[in-house]
């Protein structure tokens, strides 16, 4: 008798070890099948990242382009600001230089008076 239930573990552990072997077998062949299957995607799933790319490019082109010529416009703002300001420099000089001959004028004519009636003279 226990020969016989040692015949029957024996037995009932090569079906099981059978089994696993089949189960195995079965798994690694629809593994296989699924890698075979060609994976297409579908037209409506293609449309719809055209169209989220077409609506994106939509959004971010008039962006780029308007900051574009946000920065050009600022460059040309900061030249010409930098065009005037030595503009302003080069007028406060020639005032400071004006002034002066005007000075030197006035020192003359009160050092030598006919000088400045022949002056006075030419400029009519």
């Amino acid at each position: 008798m226990h020969k016989i239930l040692e015949a029957e573990v024996q037995n009932s552990e090569y079906s099981k070890q059978n089994k696993s072997f089949v189960e195995k077998e079965l798994l690694l062949d629809a593994y296989d099948q699924e890698q075979k299957k060609v994976k297409n995607i579908s037209w409506q799933t293609l449309l719809l990242v055209y169209l989220t790319i077409f609506f994106t490019l939509l959004v971010i082109l008039p962006k780029i382009y308007i900051s574009n010529q946000i920065y050009y416009t600022s460059k040309d703002i900061n030249s010409m600001y930098q065009k005037y300001t030595a503009l302003k420099e080069e007028n406060a000089h020639l005032k400071r230089e004006l002034e002066m001959v005007r000075y030197q004028v006035e020192v003359l004519d009160e050092l030598d008076p006919s000088d400045s009636v022949k002056v006075n003279a030419g400029d009519l």
